[in-house]
């Protein structure tokens, strides 16, 4: 993508405005800033950026997340081309926040299985009533 360049993905319209380098303590930044709206109204400015560490030479890079309901969209930057556009890697994740529900569920089990003492390990059971045994002689 080029600076003023829009698309679109699960009804969200997103326009890069521009990209910007910007100098950290110990790291060189390059931070994209995208304009997000959906159905013509504008929710956020989203702002993924790609840190270049120079004592380390390693390079990170920082995700823009925009949280709706129990979906997220999320943008990553990637390499930059010759001509100066940027690799854009967008995803719009729907419902991904239920991914909590199984864990929440499983401790729910975990706390109804407590629940019975007949099912909990090392609960002393009842001895049986001996019948129909001889003593030994």
């Amino acid at each position: 993508m080029n600076a003023g360049d829009v698309t679109h993905i699960a009804g969200y319209t997103l326009k890069l405005d521009g990209v910007r380098q910007r100098e950290g303590p110990n790291f060189r930044e390059m931070v994209a800033q995208f304009d997000v709206s959906l159905d013509g109204e504008r929710l956020s400015m989203m702002t993924p950026s790609k840190r270049s560490f120079t004592t380390r030479g390693s390079t990170t890079t920082e995700a823009a997340l925009l949280t709706r309901g129990a979906s997220q969209l999320y943008i990553s930057l990637g390499d930059t081309a010759a001509d100066g556009a940027i690799a854009v890697r967008i995803y719009h994740k729907p419902m991904v926040l239920l991914i909590w529900f199984g864990p929440v569920l499983m401790a729910f089990g975990g706390m109804l299985s407590l629940s019975d003492r007949r099912l909990r390990v090392g609960a002393p059971k009842p001895a049986r009533a001996a019948r129909g045994l001889q003593p030994a002689e």
